[in-house]
């Protein structure tokens, strides 16, 4: 009897023992620390802000290759996007800060955009401006678009030049315009009709009758297409 009493107390005191050790080792442990969340990778927050139409400045090589006509653009030289237009630095700038706004959709004609496209590509334009004003301390700008093979368009790819316009960056103002017409990225060929305008001195008024006709003409047609 006493010896089984003996057993009983002898296993309580190294339960007791063990219990104690437990804890004191649990002491030791240190105690596991939450997992960070991970940040979101650029590109997916870039698709994200482009999916729901935000634009984006990009950083080098932050976005995908993009086609200009049938030239690759490297993603180092697109510096701005939205969701249906970017902008990228110009090969052969005419002026300090000329670069190119393109419609992302490779398509030769702004009558081929859709209305929002249209819309995307003028905003970027004055987006950009505003970016190049600050930066080149400008007031003044030309924008052009060569709309057709005709009107001097050397990439079959809607694009809207800017350029920065400061006093005498040209001899002749107008010599903007035929730089314009023989620009051409890379292996283009150049070789272009020239536009004969004549100087401003040589030039004959219209009548105001033969410009109210013209105007009427126009005026019928922009009242059929509002109604059609």
């Amino acid at each position: 009897m006493h010896r089984s009493a003996g057993l009983i107390v002898a296993a309580a005191l190294q339960q007791s023992i063990f219990s104690r050790l437990s804890l004191a080792a649990a002491a030791f442990v240190p105690a596991s620390r939450p997992t960070p969340a991970r940040a979101l990778p650029r590109t997916r927050r870039e698709l994200q802000a482009a999916a729901e139409n935000k634009s984006v400045a990009m950083e080098e090589g932050a976005c995908q290759q993009q086609l200009f006509g049938r030239f690759k653009i490297s993603p180092s030289q697109i510096f701005f996007r939205t969701k249906h237009s970017f902008a990228l630095v110009n090969l052969r700038p005419l002026v300090e800060g000329h670069v190119l706004v393109c419609s992302t959709r490779v398509t030769p004609l702004l009558s081929d955009l859709d209305p929002d496209e249209y819309i995307d590509l003028w905003m970027t334009v004055r987006s950009v401006q505003d970016a190049l004003k600050r930066q080149y301390k400008c007031h003044s700008f030309n924008v052009a678009v060569q709309d057709g093979r005709e009107a001097g368009q050397s990439v079959p790819h809607v694009h809207v030049h800017i350029l920065p316009r400061h006093d005498g960056d040209f001899e002749r103002n107008d010599d903007v315009y035929d730089e314009l017409e023989n620009w051409a990225p890379r292996d283009v060929p150049t070789t272009k009709k020239k536009l004969e305008v004549p100087e401003d001195d040589q030039r004959v008024d219209r009548t105001p009758d033969e410009m109210s006709a013209e105007a009427s003409i126009y005026r019928s047609l922009m009242n059929n297409e509002a109604e059609s």
